[in-house]
């Protein structure tokens, strides 16, 4: 009875401890388990953080920001951006920007679309709703900008001055004109100045 109950016992802490393994290894308790970040966790987080900005933005007006401390940034800002959004507003009509529909497109997925100038060009964006921050990659080139949401259905997309010149001259027929050189003069009256787009879904 004695060698039963200890044969019993035996199989009991064996069984035991073949669980404690199983979980350990297969289940939510080991610290390699539960402390790992796979790459499919990756993708969810980053299809939810993009899913945001999913669908097509379409260009209403100017936008202009500030990336440091000048004139903008002091008592005259309301005043002096007004005034840089007409400038930037005749100018973008002089390089027939309007005309052609400027458009932006986001896909949860981080690829991208952008129609500039009459040239639609692909690629890829990563995005940073905590910074406010959104890093393009067209045609391998990289080009960083602010982003920041103003409700469900407005976006303000500025760069800094000198890549808001680049992207615009990268995009073609512009980058040699009069027009890209007074838009040039233009923004080098502005310091730390940012421009870029309004857009609207």
């Amino acid at each position: 009875m004695k060698r039963i109950l200890i044969i019993m016992c035996l199989t009991l802490a064996l069984a035991s401890c073949a669980t404690s393994h199983k979980q350990g290894a297969n289940g939510t308790l080991h610290p390699d388990k539960v402390f790992t970040v796979t790459d499919d966790d990756i993708a969810r987080e980053t299809w939810q953080v993009n899913s945001v900005l999913s669908g097509e933005w379409k260009y209403k007006c100017p936008s202009v920001g500030v990336s440091g401390k000048n004139l903008l940034a002091g008592v005259a800002k309301p005043f002096a951006k007004s005034k840089l959004k007409k400038k930037l507003k005749n100018a973008y009509k002089k390089i027939g920007l309007d005309k052609a529909s400027p458009s932006f497109s986001f896909s949860p997925d981080g690829t991208c679309s952008m129609r500039l100038l009459g040239v639609n060009v692909k690629g890829t964006y990563n995005y940073n709703p905590d910074l406010e921050k959104i890093t393009f990659k067209w045609h391998g080139v990289p080009m960083s900008a602010n982003l920041k949401r103003d409700g469900k259905k407005k976006l303000h997309l500025t760069f800094d001055a000198d890549k808001f010149l680049k992207l615009i001259s990268m995009m073609g027929r512009f980058s040699d004109s009069s027009t890209i050189k007074a838009v040039s003069t233009l923004l080098d009256n502005y310091e730390d100045v940012m421009v870029g787009f309004e857009l609207k879904k």
